[in-house]
């Protein structure tokens, strides 16, 4: 999948944003039993089908219609750090009093060893519906390269900049 691909569904999206109608028939591409509803919209997208590119397709253009706040700043791992807690958080660099994975730790390591294809899309949605209710934008166009081309080099990248690990490196020193 090509960026112009990504760049015109995330035009799209920002399109719609204020169409109720529209942006209702994306949510429902979220729903096995009602994503019919967003084919129309996502066609033109390859939204249709249950290949993987299509289920990302799917999966973002429902999340952005459920949650629109959109950022360029920060890439997938780094928001989703920042749904820890200051504890978690503050744990995370004390070697000598922590050792255990707080909550948000244990989930987003959970994200990570999803496979390809719907369990990836799925804990995606969790993590997102999770921003949203925290008021954390998501960075749209890295959420769809990362899961579109979802593998090793893609977890790697995020893992790095959820647990920041060129300061985990320095504290240790």
């Amino acid at each position: 999948m090509s960026a112009n691909k990504r760049d015109g569904l995330l035009a799209f999206l920002h399109s719609v944003k204020e169409n109720r109608g529209a942006m209702a028939n994306l949510r429902c591409a979220l729903v096995k039993s009602r994503r019919y509803r967003a084919w129309p919209l996502v066609a033109r997208f390859g939204g249709i089908g249950e290949e993987h590119q299509n289920m990302v397709v799917r999966t973002v253009a429902g999340l952005y219609a459920t949650h629109p706040e959109d950022t360029d700043r920060s890439d997938f791992g780094s928001l989703c750090r920042r749904l820890m807690s200051k504890e978690e958080n503050d744990k995370l660099f004390n070697f000598k009093t922590s050792t255990e994975v707080g909550p948000v730790s244990r989930r987003f390591q959970h994200f990570l060893a999803a496979e390809r294809g719907k369990e990836i899309n799925e804990r995606t949605v969790r993590l997102v519906l999770r921003m949203k209710a925290e008021g954390i934008p998501v960075n749209y166009a890295d959420l769809y390269d990362g899961l579109m081309f979802w593998g090793d080099k893609m977890r790697n990248r995020w893992a790095g900049s959820f647990w920041h690990a060129h300061e985990m490196e320095e504290a240790a020193l």
